[in-house]
């Protein structure tokens, strides 16, 4: 058994503790045209690697899966190069954000078959960068669904049934085809808002089955931000799927960090006293660099980079531990999970 990394194959064993959804660098559609986000790439790699290797050191860190989809800033030479001068089993991803905040018009018109041999060729071959293609190679698949974060509101229901667009049901589809060709995992972006309305995570692996695609080879992404309840969780859960914990610490739709801490801490225990503590994995969901920045009023988004890498062990882990989530559950979450999803 496997992972693939940006430098290469790596033995599933060597994974360590795992966080499975993080940014090195981070933008929008459109970001790359703009002086204001302009960036240089030695300057970019500096302040990354200087970062993870200080989280690696503090915290044990080995591996990391940067979930930056094609069309946000994905970067395969910067993850390389991260990777080469840190040591860090990095992992890209092929795949794209909800369509609401990207899936560029070039992949809106092509076909569930032509997007999933998309997939497999980033995985197998190497990913393009701006127009050539590369030897660096993604080892999972993103999916996304959900709506532009600046408003939050529910999905509205699609001509399909699901709380999905057209576009996003084709990739969803074609991430189940490549997934059955390949083995690989899936990581899934989910929206909170869209469990008042429905339980994305059971669309999103409606369509992944439908098509071949094994759901013990699958993480839900964001499965723990209020609003929705511990059942939708479990519902996941019961398919088979592994459910994501992420934004520790982080003031992504929640102005009140320590509630969402608290909050969050409980659904872990719940979830793990119903006996689903292999179904879980935890990560930050954090951007260590997005050109734009730094973080303003004008630009809150951006204070995901200000949560430290080492607050998972100083403040969530005591909070868990105070209510019986031991720190051998814990690693449970960052190292014998990830390994078996994310290896093929």
């Amino acid at each position: 058994m496997k992972i693939r990394t940006v430098t290469g194959d790596v033995p599933a064993e060597r994974t360590g503790r795992t966080l499975t959804h993080e940014h090195l660098l981070y933008t929008y559609p459109g970001g790359e045209y703009d002086h204001l986000s302009a960036f240089k790439l030695d300057d970019a790699v500096d302040r990354v690697s200087r970062e993870l290797a200080q989280g690696m050191q503090a915290c044990g860190y080995a591996t990391i899966v940067d979930m930056t989809p094609c069309e946000v800033g994905r970067h395969p030479e910067l993850m390389k190069r991260v990777a080469e001068r840190t040591g860090c089993n990095v992992i890209a991803v092929t795949g794209f954000f909800p369509e609401s905040m990207g899936v560029p018009y070039w992949f809106k018109r092509q076909t569930v078959d032509e997007l999933a041999d998309f997939f497999v060729r980033d995985i197998t071959e190497g990913m393009v960068f701006a127009g050539t293609q590369t030897d660096i190679k993604a080892g999972a698949i993103k999916v996304a669904t959900g709506q532009e974060g600046v408003t939050p509101k529910p999905s509205p229901r699609g001509p399909n049934g699901w709380h999905v667009t057209g576009a996003e049901e084709r990739l969803i589809r074609a991430a189940g085809r490549a997934q059955k060709r390949l083995g690989v995992c899936i990581n899934t972006h989910t929206d909170p808002m869209d469990y008042v309305v429905t339980n994305p995570g059971i669309e999103q692996l409606d369509l992944i089955e439908a098509e071949g695609g094994d759901p013990t080879k699958v993480i839900i992404g964001h499965a723990f931000i209020e609003p929705r309840s511990v059942e939708q969780i479990i519902d996941i859960c019961k398919r088979g799927a592994s459910v994501q914990v992420d934004h520790m610490g982080i003031p992504w739709r929640h102005d009140n960090t320590e509630e969402l801490d608290e909050a969050m801490a409980n659904l872990m225990c719940e979830v793990a006293d119903r006996g689903y503590l292999s179904q879980m994995t935890i990560t930050y969901d954090r951007w260590f660099f997005n050109p734009r920045g730094p973080a303003t009023e004008e630009n809150p988004q951006l204070l995901n980079e200000k949560v430290p890498l080492d607050y998972l062990f100083t403040s969530f882990a005591p909070r868990l531990e105070k209510k019986g989530f031991r720190m051998n559950d814990l690693d449970k979450t960052l190292v014998d999970n990830p390994r078996r999803i994310l290896a093929f």
